[in-house]
């Protein structure tokens, strides 16, 4: 889906480097529900996936001090509230895109 108009565009000189693959993909859709596409196959140990989570949410503090033009630390600690409630509402069930697999 790169080639959607909302996609997040690809520095051509980002140093991805030939082994890099894509782990996951989290689209909002219209109604601000979650579109996740994860590619579990790559990482053979979930633990891996949750330290990428975690500096996922590190890149995001800083993306976010720097869009709004805010502090990081107060970015970060608003994004792991955000993560800390909705980890803890976790009783509904989700609708999944996939069933897991190795491709």
């Amino acid at each position: 889906m790169s080639d959607h108009p909302r996609a997040i565009l690809l520095d051509p000189g980002l140093p991805l480097g030939s082994e890099a693959a894509e782990v996951a993909r989290v689209w909002i859709n219209d109604e601000g529900r979650a579109s996740v596409l994860i590619a579990a196959y790559l990482l053979d140990d979930p633990a891996i996936f949750g330290r990428l989570m975690s500096d996922v949410v590190r890149h995001a503090a800083v993306a976010y001090a720097g869009t709004w033009d805010g502090d990081e630390r107060d970015m970060l600690q608003a994004i792991v509230g955000g993560l800390s409630d909705g980890l803890r509402d976790q009783d509904g069930d989700i609708v999944t895109m996939q069933d897991g697999g190795a491709s």
